[in-house]
C-alpha cells in the first residue's frame, strides 16, 4: 500500500510540474502578447487615430461647445500628438539659433496656441465627415508618413498625411500635408519668414499674438 501511494504520489508531482510548465509558458505567451500590443499603442498609425478621434468627437460638438470649448477640448490631444517645439523650430528656420531662451519659450508657446486655434477655428461643425487611415510607410532620413482621407458627405475625400518622428517621448506628428502633397509647415515656414526677415522676432510674436486673437474673436 505504501509503494501504491508513493507512486501515486510521484505521479503528482509529475502532473504538477507540467502544469507548472504549460502555465509558465501561458505566462510567457501573455507577456509578449502585452508588449507587442503596446509596440502598436506606439506606433505612427496610433497616433494618428488617436488624435482623429479626438477631432472628430469635438466636431460632433463643435456648435454646443465654442472656440473656447474646442481649443480646451483638442489643446491636451494636440500636445500629445504633435512635436510643437520641433514645429515651431522649423518654422522659425536659421533665425531660431539667434534667439534667447526667454524668446525661444514665448515663441513656442505662441505658436503651440496658434496650432490648437487654427484646428479649434477650421473644425468648427460636422456634417457627417469621417476619417480614414490607409498605409504607413518610412521615408529615409525624413520619417514616416500615415496616410488619412477626410471624407466629406457630399463632396470628394480629402487626402491629409501625416509625417511623424520618433522621439524620446515616443511618436510625434511633425508635418501634415494637404491632399497628400502640400506641407503645411512649409507654406507657414513661408508666410512668417518674411515677417522674420523685416521685423525680427518682435514682429513674428506681434504676428503670432494678433492671429490668435482673431482666432479667438471669431
Amino acid at each position: 500500500m505504501l509503494d501504491i501511494l508513493r507512486g501515486r504520489s510521484r505521479m503528482a508531482v509529475r502532473r504538477l510540474d507540467r502544469s507548472l510548465r504549460c502555465l509558465l509558458v501561458v505566462l510567457v505567451l501573455s507577456a509578449l502578447g502585452a508588449t507587442a500590443l503596446r509596440a502598436e499603442e506606439t506606433a505612427p498609425r496610433a497616433v494618428v487615430s488617436t488624435f482623429q478621434d479626438t477631432l472628430l468627437a469635438t466636431m460632433k460638438e463643435a456648435g454646443p461647445l465654442g472656440f473656447e470649448g474646442r481649443y480646451k477640448r483638442l489643446q491636451p490631444a494636440m500636445e500629445a500628438a504633435f512635436d510643437l517645439e520641433q514645429m515651431t523650430r522649423i518654422v522659425v528656420g536659421n533665425r531660431w539659433a539667434k534667439l534667447s531662451d526667454a524668446e525661444r519659450t514665448q515663441v513656442v508657446d505662441l505658436f503651440r496656441r496658434f496650432s490648437v486655434s487654427t484646428y479649434a477655428s477650421q473644425f468648427s461643425g460636422y456634417g457627417g465627415e469621417q476619417f480614414e487611415i490607409g498605409d504607413d510607410r518610412v521615408q529615409p532620413g525624413l520619417g514616416t508618413i500615415v496616410e488619412t482621407r477626410l471624407v466629406l458627405k457630399d463632396d470628394q475625400p480629402v487626402a491629409l498625411n501625416y509625417l511623424l518622428r520618433e522621439t524620446p517621448q515616443g511618436w510625434k506628428i511633425v508635418d501634415v500635408y494637404l491632399d497628400g502633397t502640400i506641407s503645411e509647415l512649409a507654406r507657414r515656414r513661408d508666410e512668417f519668414a518674411s515677417i522674420i526677415r523685416t521685423q525680427g522676432v518682435d514682429g513674428l510674436i506681434a504676428l503670432l499674438k494678433k492671429k490668435n486673437e482673431e482666432m479667438a474673436g471669431s
